[in-house]
């Protein structure tokens, strides 16, 4: 057929989405990106060939067989037929593992994937048959062959991708059984799924969790917050937030993100962790998990340092109405949020510390090392909140009230005063030790004195001229009212 003359084709619908098989027909991609139009059909050729190699096959003649589809597979290939090339393709390796020679399936493989003017289609489709084929091998030894032999061919080839993604997770989950943790995160991490435009958003969001499972297991807590922030947390509020494999993907991602958040001591971002799971429909359902949840909230905020967020967030937790179910929880917080002094020793030692110490669900303040610096870290909050509600009530204050109100020994109370100071809790502190004197508000310059006290006798006299205007707009109300 004359390459430059006109091929009949069948009309192509412009109105309905085609599939890579109903053009099949019209033009071949090739390995190197050419789109190359079909030069000769050899489907009639194709239909022929294939039973002639059945029958050579039961036979038990396997290389006559291959070597009998060989000439036609150039052929189609080289005749930038598609569809026959992929058929032929497909059948020389179902044929190797219907005969069970499985070195030469794997031999069968490379060779196809590196013939000159491969076509995409082709491989795709020879590449999907292999990959249904690894569960049905007979030893493990034989699977793991076939799978290494499939990621070899797929290497750097974009339209199996996805196929190569789906074996090397097969392979990461065999070396984390065998115990090769380093080998497996490494292996993983290979895979960059974020940039894989054919791979559905949910498989992606899994592949990237087991990434930052791996990575966590390792203590690598650097690279898992940096997979943490390929994945969009707006996939897990979208239309499918109901369904419960996306809310298990949710509590995953969450659950490895509080993770990452106490390694960092993030105690902020960890409470907000625990909202987002606490939110999720699945965690509502349960009463338990969702009371468990909402009290890590709770303690998190509390232990998280004192700012505008830290404030607008306790407020919000201590809106929620399934607060209620968890009274001594809400009592702790609502003493932060109260304007009074906390007592260390008589308020949270005493009507507290059992509940945080030795709670079964909840272990932020366990006797472990990590719960014993954590309740250290509570403790210093206490006393920040105090020494806010000090400087709201008191100029200046001695050293030993003010150790009795933080309940600290003096010289702990100067070490904790000295630390806020110097850390910028309470910048405008300063510590008179001659004369054992807290200075809790700077001292102002006499003109900024002057200018407040002036700013103050203004209201006041503006205060003074509207009440005065007031009383007399009612006298003449009531003169006016008695003259009639």
């Amino acid at each position: 057929m004359d390459p430059h003359e006109p091929m009949l084709v069948d009309p192509v619908p412009a109105d309905q989405p085609q599939s890579s098989d109903d053009l099949a027909h019209l033009a071949t991609q090739h390995g190197d990106g050419r789109l190359v139009k079909m030069d000769v059909d050899y489907t009639k050729q194709v239909d022929e060939a294939l039973p002639k190699a059945d029958t050579l096959l039961q036979s038990g003649n396997l290389s006559g067989a291959l070597d009998s589809l060989a000439y036609l597979e150039k052929q189609s290939r080289l005749g930038s037929d598609m569809k026959s090339n992929a058929r032929i393709l497909e059948h020389m390796v179902k044929m190797c593992f219907e005969a069970k020679n499985w070195q030469l399936l794997n031999d069968t493989i490379l060779v196809l994937s590196k013939k000159r003017s491969l076509i995409k289609f082709a491989i795709a489709r020879m590449v999907r048959v292999c990959v249904e084929m690894v569960d049905k091998m007979p030893t493990e030894d034989e699977r793991n062959k076939l799978i290494e032999t499939l990621r070899t061919v797929t290497a750097g080839k974009i339209y199996v991708e996805v196929d190569r993604a789906r074996l090397t997770q097969r392979l990461v989950k065999k070396l984390e059984s065998e115990g090769k943790l380093n080998e497996a995160c490494d292996m993983l991490l290979e895979l960059q799924v974020e940039t894989y435009g054919s791979m559905q958003m949910q498989e992606k969001i899994a592949v990237l969790l087991d990434q930052m499972r791996l990575s966590v297991a390792r203590k690598d807590f650097v690279r898992a917050s940096i997979i943490s922030k390929k994945i969009s947390t707006r996939f897990f509020d979208g239309e499918k937030k109901e369904d419960d494999t996306v809310q298990d993907l949710k509590l995953k991602y969450y659950d490895y993100m509080v993770q990452i958040g106490l390694h960092e001591e993030a105690y902020l971002d960890v409470c907000r962790y625990y909202r987002a799971m606490f939110e999720t429909p699945k965690i509502q359902k349960d009463s338990a998990k969702s009371a468990c949840m909402l009290k890590h909230a709770v303690l998190f905020v509390l232990l998280s340092t004192h700012d505008n967020e830290q404030w607008q967030l306790l407020h919000l937790i201590h809106q929620e109405r399934k607060l209620e179910e968890v009274e001594q929880y809400k009592n702790l917080l609502e003493l932060f949020i109260g304007e009074e002094i906390i007592s260390w020793r008589e308020t949270i030692v005493k009507n507290y510390e059992v509940t945080l110490r030795t709670s079964d669900d909840v272990k932020v303040f366990a006797p472990t090392t990590e719960g014993d610096k954590r309740y250290k870290a509570f403790q210093a909050r206490v006393g920040e909140h105090n020494i806010r509600m000090v400087s709201k009530y008191y100029t200046q204050i001695s050293f030993d009230r003010m150790a009795e109100l933080l309940d600290y020994d003096v010289n702990e109370m100067e070490t904790f005063l000295c630390n806020l100071i110097v850390t910028g809790v309470i910048p405008e502190a300063k510590i008179d030790r001659k004369e054992r004197i807290i200075h809790m508000r700077a001292r102002k310059a006499n003109v900024e004195q002057l200018d407040q006290w002036g700013h103050s006798v203004h209201k006041l006299t503006d205060i003074l001229n509207k009440v005065s205007h007031l009383i007399l707009k009612e006298e003449m109300v009531h003169r006016h009212l008695e003259g009639k």
